[in-house]
């Protein structure tokens, strides 16, 4: 073997012997922090995809939070559109809106034909009045009628007339001081005293009172006077 092949083979030799003694840089293990870095950096995809899916959620707020908004806006606005002796529908039930803005779900002929049904009142106002001045226990929320609590305008056509007064004359005269629009009369006859009434609201003079014209006649008597009739809440008139 000449001298150039046995010096090319010795350096060959030099060289692998070189390559077996460097150290070797093998890649961490994904579970070490430099591993985490390697897999992190390697993964732009990842977080591409986690901003795309924070946007999305932020999206996804926004449209409930308008649509919230809209419905708030929707109800407001419905509440101002309507005032007391409106009949209107809101999500699926219809209602009377009240002197100051109460539902209620029947006006017992005040509205509708300005003829108060005083059989169909004289349940619900009887129940909820001997409730109320009983036990106080009739919560405001769950009355299907307003009534008139308290001493009756006196001086009309005496004291028997007076005296006469049941509940379905003051569920009546509550549902009428709630619904009855000015100029429009509300009448009835009590089939049981046989006394007529008409209530005719004349102004509103503040947010919780309302001036009427108060008539009652019996036997052919009539009487009649101005009286002024104040809200002590919900389903609750009083004369002043």
């Amino acid at each position: 073997m000449s001298k150039y092949y046995r010096l090319m083979i010795a350096a060959l030799a030099a060289t692998a012997t070189l390559a077996l003694q460097a150290p070797a840089y093998a890649d961490p293990p994904s579970w070490s922090p430099a591993g985490e870095d390697r897999d992190e950096g390697d993964r732009p995809d990842d977080r591409r995809d986690d901003r795309r899916d924070d946007r999305r959620d932020d999206r996804r707020d926004d449209r409930r939070d308008e649509r919230r908004d809209e419905r708030r806006g929707e109800r407001h606005r419905d509440r101002d559109d309507h005032r007391y002796g409106d009949y209107y529908g809101h999500e699926g039930h219809h209602y009377y809106r009240g002197y100051r803005g109460d539902d209620w779900d029947e006006d017992y002929g005040v509205v509708s034909s300005g003829r108060c049904n005083t059989d169909a009142v004289l349940g619900v106002a009887g129940a909820v009045t001997g409730a109320i001045i009983g036990s106080r226990s009739s919560s405001p929320e769950d009355r299907g009628i307003a009534t008139v609590f308290g001493a009756i305008a006196g001086g009309i056509i005496g004291n028997a007339v007076g005296d006469a007064i049941d509940n379905g004359d003051r569920g009546c005269l509550g549902q009428s001081f709630e619904l009855a629009r000015i100029g429009r009369p509300v009448v009835w006859v009590n089939p049981r005293s046989h006394v007529a009434w008409r209530v005719l609201p004349l102004r509103d003079v503040s947010p919780e009172c309302r001036e009427f014209e108060l008539r009652r006649g019996y036997g052919g008597r009539y009487g009649r006077e101005r009286v002024v009739a104040c809200r002590r809440g919900r389903g609750d008139w009083a004369f002043r």
